[in-house]
C-alpha cells in the first residue's frame, strides 16, 4: 500500500464542498470542509472526517461526499455514521486504490477484496454497495448500471441477530430465573438504604420492566408521566408515554406508546420529577429547554436548531451507565459465571423479550412491548422458549438458594437477639395450614426490625432486609407449604406467571433453612 497522502494540504487537490445542507430533522450542516459535524443527542459523535477515507482521487472523493449529502437529508444520524464507517474500507481494496490511480471502471472485485478485510463485519458491504448503486444511478463516472446489477445479485449476507439470545450467552444473553430473582429482590431490599439514587434507581427499573432502548429513556420528559386517580379508592394509576425511536420521523418524540408503571417504577419518576422540579427552580433553565425525566448537569452548548430543546437531556449513553453502575453497586453476582452480573440496556431488553415469551406474549404481542414494526425479529425468543425453574420443590430450592441469594435479611437465635425482639407484635407469626381445615397457629418465624409495611405476611418477609429469623423458626413447613402451592397451581393449569408467582420467595425460605440447619439437604 502506498503512504498515506495529506490531500487537506495538498496542492491543486480542493474539497468538493457541499456547501451547508440540511439534515432530516431541518437542521443546518455544514458541509464545506473536510469534517462535518452531524446534529445528534448522543456524545460520542458521528463526525465525518473525510481525511479517513484516504482516497486520492477527486473523482472518486467527489462520488462519497455526494452520496454521503444525500443520506444525511434522509435518513438518521446514526444511519450516516455506519454508512461512513464502512466506506472508510474502501481504500483495503487493492482494486479500488488501482482505480484511484487510473481513472479505470470499479467493477464487483471491490466487494471480493473487502470481503477479506479482517475487521470490517461482512453485513456492512450492504452500505459499500447501496453506495455503488447510487453513484451509477447518479450516472457518475467510473461506475457502472451493468455493474450495480451484479453487484445487487451477490449475497451479501445480514448482520446475524439472535445469538446471545439463542445460545443464552451467560454474559450477553438474558438473564435466566435466578440472576432476575436475585437482582430484583436486591433493588427491593436496597430502597430504605442510600446505595443507588433516585435517577440510577428509577433507571434501572425501567430497565427491568419497560426493556427499552436507551434513547427511548434519554427522550423522556416530564410532560410524558400522566398519573391517574380512580375516583372511588383513591388508588394512583401511573401512565407513562414511552418515545418510540426506529420509526424514521423526521423528529424526536413524534410518536409515543404508553405504558402503565406498577408500584415499583410509577412512585421513583413521580418522586424524580419532584426532585427535578426543586432543581429547576433553584439553577433557573433556559426557556427553550425541554424537562427531561433524566436531566444533564449541564445544559449541552453544541446542539443547534431544533435539537437545542434536548440540551438538559442526558445523552442515551450516559443512560446506558446509570443502568450499568446501579447493577454493580447492588453487588449482585452472577451463579452462571460467579462474577458479578455484567449487565446493560441490552441485557435487559432480552430479558424483559424472553420473559414475555415464557409468560404467554403472542408475537404480535411481543412486537409491539418491544416496538419493533414486523414479527421476524422476535422470533429467536420462541425458539429458545424454557424456563431454566420449570419444576421448584422443596429439595431442589435448598439446592439453588444459595445461586439466588433472595434472603435479604439476617438470622437470629431468638427475638431476644432481634431489633424490636421486645415488642410482641413485631413476631411474624405461623399458622399450619392443611386442606379443608382452617389455618392453625403454630409458633413464630421471625420479628421484623422495621415499622408497619402494609405488605402480606409472611410471604413479603424472607426477601426483606428488616426480617428477622429465628433459628428455631417452622421454616422448613413453610418451604413445604409454599412448594405445594405452586404445585396445585401448576396442576390446575394456570398461568406461568401465576405458577411461579412466590418463587423468590422459596428460593429465599430455602436460604434460611440452609442457614438454620447448617446443611443443604
Amino acid at each position: 500500500m502506498t503512504a498515506k497522502r495529506d490531500l487537506e494540504h495538498e496542492p491543486g487537490f480542493d474539497f468538493p464542498s457541499q456547501g451547508v445542507i440540511h439534515d432530516r430533522a431541518g437542521v443546518p450542516v455544514d458541509a464545506t470542509g473536510w469534517v462535518w459535524k452531524l446534529n445528534q443527542l448522543r456524545r460520542v459523535r458521528h463526525d465525518l472526517d473525510f481525511r479517513r477515507l484516504q482516497i486520492d482521487s477527486l473523482a472518486l472523493l467527489t462520488s462519497v461526499v455526494l452520496y454521503l449529502a444525500a443520506r444525511i437529508q434522509v435518513v438518521s444520524t446514526d444511519d450516516v455514521g455506519n454508512t461512513f464507517s464502512a466506506l472508510a474500507y474502501l481504500h483495503r481494496s487493492e482494486h479500488f486504490r488501482a482505480c484511484a490511480a487510473n481513472g479505470a471502471g470499479i467493477d464487483e472485485r471491490l466487494i471480493s477484496e473487502l470481503r477479506q478485510v479482517p475487521r470490517l463485519v461482512h453485513y456492512r458491504l450492504g452500505y459499500v454497495r447501496a453506495w455503488y448503486r447510487w453513484c451509477a444511478q447518479q450516472k457518475l463516472p467510473q461506475f457502472s448500471s451493468d455493474v450495480a446489477a451484479t453487484l445487487d445479485e451477490l449475497v451479501i449476507g445480514r448482520n446475524e441477530q439472535g445469538r446471545a439470545v439463542r445460545t443464552r450467552d451467560p454474559v450477553k444473553g438474558a438473564f435466566d430465573e435466578l440472576e432476575y430473582i436475585a437482582l430484583t429482590t436486591a433493588l427491593r431490599a436496597s430502597a430504605s438504604s442510600s446505595v443507588l439514587d433516585l435517577e440510577e434507581r428509577t433507571a434501572l427499573w425501567l430497565a427491568i420492566g419497560l426493556g427499552c432502548n436507551p434513547l427511548a429513556y434519554a427522550l423522556l420528559r416530564e410532560e410524558d408521566y400522566k398519573p391517574i386517580v380512580e375516583h372511588r379508592t383513591g388508588r394512583i394509576l401511573h401512565l407513562l408515554y414511552v418515545p418510540r425511536i426506529k420509526k424514521g420521523d423526521e423528529e424526536f418524540r413524534s410518536q409515543f406508546h404508553p405504558e402503565i408503571l406498577n408500584e415499583d417504577m410509577g412512585p421513583l419518576v413521580a418522586a424524580l420529577i419532584a426532585q427535578n422540579k426543586l432543581r429547576r427552580e433553584a439553577e433557573g433553565w433556559a426557556d427553550e429547554y425541554g424537562h427531561p425525566l433524566f436531566a444533564a448537569a449541564q445544559p449541552r452548548l453544541d446542539l443547534r436548531g431544533t435539537l437545542r430543546e434536548y440540551a438538559m437531556h442526558v445523552p442515551p449513553q450516559e443512560i446506558a451507565g446509570m443502568i450499568e453502575r446501579a447493577v454493580r453497586k447492588l453487588g449482585v453476582k452472577s451463579h452462571r459465571t460467579g462474577d458479578y452480573l455484567r449487565a446493560n440496556p441490552r441485557r435487559f431488553r432480552r430479558t424483559f423479550a424472553t420473559r414475555a415469551v415464557e409468560e404467554g406474549a403472542f408475537p404480535v404481542e411481543l412486537a409491539m412491548m418491544l416496538d419493533h414494526s414486523d414479527l421476524q425479529t422476535v422470533q429467536v425468543y420462541y425458539e429458545t422458549r424454557s424456563n431454566q425453574v420449570q419444576r421448584l420443590d422443596a429439595a431442589l430450592a435448598l439446592k439453588l438458594a444459595p445461586l439466588a441469594d433472595a434472603f435479604m435479611g439476617r438470622v437470629v437465635v431468638d427475638e431476644s437477639e432481634a431489633v424490636n425482639g421486645g415488642n410482641p407484635a413485631k413476631r411474624i407469626p405461623w399458622f399450619r395450614r392443611q386442606p379443608g381445615q382452617a389455618p392453625e397457629r403454630n409458633g413464630n418465624l421471625g420479628t421484623c426490625g422495621a415499622g408497619a409495611c402494609g405488605l402480606y405476611a409472611p410471604i413479603s418477609c424472607y426477601t426483606c432486609e428488616k426480617f428477622q429469623p429465628w433459628k428455631n423458626g417452622p421454616h422448613r413447613e413453610m418451604l413445604d407449604w409454599l412448594c405445594s402451592e405452586r404445585v396445585r397451581r401448576e396442576k390446575d393449569g394456570r398461568d406461568p406467571q401465576i405458577v411461579r408467582l412466590h418463587d423468590a420467595t422459596i428460593l429465599a425460605v430455602a436460604e434460611v433453612v440452609t442457614l438454620c440447619e447448617g446443611a443443604a439437604e
